[in-house]
């Protein structure tokens, strides 16, 4: 499922972006704005593409870490932003897990590449 990040409705996977709002959607949903200062998101790794992301944000989920991506797409540059970025997006996660989502992301990259 999808999500609006500017007016929280969920949407199925065929829409791209929020018929009301025109935002792009995204797979995770940012803590309300009334709830921001309890959650300060911090970045834990560059994301090579979005297939990528959706598999290490699913790890981390089901580990237990409320991670979000932030796709680094600017519509006007038609994906070229990517591009020059080198990465499509950022994995998230509170800062209050920062420590333990890194060392669960290392092992499971490690043991992905089988080193």
């Amino acid at each position: 499922m999808l999500f609006c990040p500017k007016c929280y409705t969920e949407y199925e996977s065929q829409i791209t972006h929020c018929p009301e709002c025109r935002e792009k959607l995204a797979y995770a949903l940012p803590p309300h704005p009334d709830q921001m200062e309890l959650f300060e998101m911090v970045e834990i790794y560059k994301i090579p593409d979005e297939i990528t992301g959706m598999a290490l944000n699913s790890f981390l989920v089901d580990a237990g870490i409320e991670a979000s991506i932030q796709p680094m797409e600017a519509s006007f540059y038609g994906g070229a932003l990517n591009v020059m970025l080198g990465y499509w997006g950022k994995l998230l996660v509170p800062r209050d897990e920062e420590t333990k989502a890194r060392k669960l992301l290392e092992t499971f990259i490690r043991e992905f590449h089988g080193k």
